[in-house]
């Protein structure tokens, strides 16, 4: 008794009473039924959000684990490389402002509820809608699963290894998984307005909390830090091609997640996608640009850590004890679970949407959509959970996985856009073949010339749509 006394720990509970308290909002969120049937309200909230629940709730379905554990773990290992996150976001919010205005506006006009619809209405493709569809919702599974694995890190580290954290941190996706299929995007947003800013005040608080306590400021920190491992400084940890590969990429293919396209047609106006663009690019600069200092922080301590991502949450609490750890892991939880419930709601709307009613050739209702959306909801929450017990990684890892096919998606969508003459018959053959080299680089775990898979994926999905489109011109 005094062993399982022990690991109910202060900041155990208060991680846990935040788990708990997000799922009683997301509960109560579903109860509004106004509209509960009707597909747009489950699926994209009637495209009715404002500009600060807008921002927040895209803010805590964009920054997840991967920022709020694996942005310390990164810099811990392998020191300014890690600052790619932040020019990945930057140069996304910049595509972003030019291109989701006219997104959103197609949307509307046309009734589109996925990403995969929107790739329907430019191409007029069956078949390469289904590709978009089935890439979406693949290379989404590890970015669940990297979710999971979070909140398992922070479970762990809250309960100071006591408690299997992987097994509450499945119980508490389940409390998710339960609250998206009462409420769809009704519940994701208004649980995410709580959620993105619990984030936002745990990441700069926690940051500056621990650089000052210990360093007095970033010059302080940088000091300490080129007189542990000056290479940390630098981007000598990684090759110079696979840094500006990296942010190329995924800068990219910031709006081409299918989870984050969905997110646009939630604004009720194009001037709430601009202002939130706005917006958005200061949480970047408020928390993921200190988080990745924390990572230098626990270098410069000599922390030695049984796993880099938990490099926020042990600097954390040596800093300033359980309370603070709980709270920064609180925001942690957050960042996870806010993501997780996002994801999961785009892969079953796209998956019953754009896989299933395509391949039964049936147009599904608005009664029947909400219904196959919910059950997909439970079926993949599962899938997710078994994958985060059987295939554990580096969040970051997982992130650049789920990224590098993703991208392969960037012709279809981006340059469909603005290249009006582009069709299925360039992109289709492209993006196979883009997808195939992404997935044979990963297998082979291959980055010729030090240059990431996703962008060696990019150069032969773009290869194969320019000479195919050379060819059907000459042949006119």
């Amino acid at each position: 008794m005094g062993e399982g006394a022990e690991s109910v720990t202060p900041a155990l509970l208060i991680m846990l009473g935040t788990i708990i308290a997000s799922a009683i909002i997301g509960f109560l969120a579903a109860k509004l039924k106004f509209r509960a049937m009707r597909a747009d309200t489950y699926i994209v909230a009637g495209r009715a959000l404002g500009t600060i629940v807008y921002f927040l709730n895209t803010a805590a379905a964009i920054y997840s684990g991967y920022t709020f554990l694996g942005g310390a773990g990164y810099s811990y290992k392998f020191g300014a490389v890690a600052i790619f996150m932040w020019a990945t976001s930057l140069l996304g919010y910049m595509i972003g402002y030019v291109v989701a205005p006219y997104i959103w506006s197609v949307a509307k006009k046309s009734n589109l509820l996925t990403f995969s619809d929107f790739i329907n209405w430019r191409y007029q493709s069956r078949v390469l809608m289904l590709l978009a569809a089935l890439i979406s919702v693949v290379f989404n599974i590890p970015y669940v699963q990297m979710q999971i694995k979070s909140v398992s890190i922070l479970l762990d580290a809250s309960s100071q290894g006591a408690i299997p954290g992987i097994h509450l941190a499945a119980v508490a996706f389940i409390l998710v998984v339960l609250y998206v299929f009462l409420g769809g995007m009704i519940s994701v947003s208004i649980t995410n307005v709580f959620f993105g800013a619990l984030m936002l005040v745990t990441m700069l608080g926690g940051s500056l909390a621990v650089i000052l306590k210990y360093f007095g400021g970033l010059p302080g920190l940088y000091s300490a830090v080129a007189s542990t491992s000056p290479k940390h400084l630098t981007l000598g940890l990684k090759p110079m091609p696979w840094f500006i590969g990296t942010v190329v990429g995924t800068s990219l293919n910031f709006w081409v997640w299918s989870t984050r396209v969905q997110l646009l047609y939630t604004a009720r106006d194009v001037r709430v996608l601009r202002r939130g663009m706005a917006l958005l690019s200061w949480y970047i600069i408020l928390g993921t640009v200190w988080i990745t200092h924390v990572g230098l922080a626990a270098l410069a301590l000599g922390l030695k850590l049984k796993d880099a991502d938990y490099a926020f949450i042990e600097v954390v609490n040596l800093a300033y004890g359980q309370v603070a750890l709980g709270l920064v892991a609180a925001g942690g939880a957050a960042a996870s679970l806010s993501t997780a419930a996002a994801i999961l709601l785009d892969q079953a709307s796209t998956t019953a949407r754009n896989i299933l009613s395509p391949l039964f050739k049936r147009e599904l209702g608005d009664r029947e959509l909400v219904f196959s959306t919910r059950v997909l909801v439970l079926v993949l929450g599962i899938v997710s959970t078994i994958l985060a017990y059987t295939s554990p990684a580096l969040l970051v890892d997982l992130y650049l996985l789920s990224a590098s096919g993703v991208l392969q998606l960037f012709p279809a969508l981006i340059m469909g856009i603005y290249w009006g003459s582009l069709s299925k018959y360039e992109v289709i053959p492209g993006l196979v073949v883009g997808e195939l080299a992404v997935i044979a680089l990963y297998a082979l775990k291959m980055e010729p010339l030090g240059i990431p898979g996703m962008i060696w994926g990019l150069i032969v999905n773009l290869a194969t749509l320019f000479t195919i489109y050379a060819l059907r011109k000459t042949m006119k």
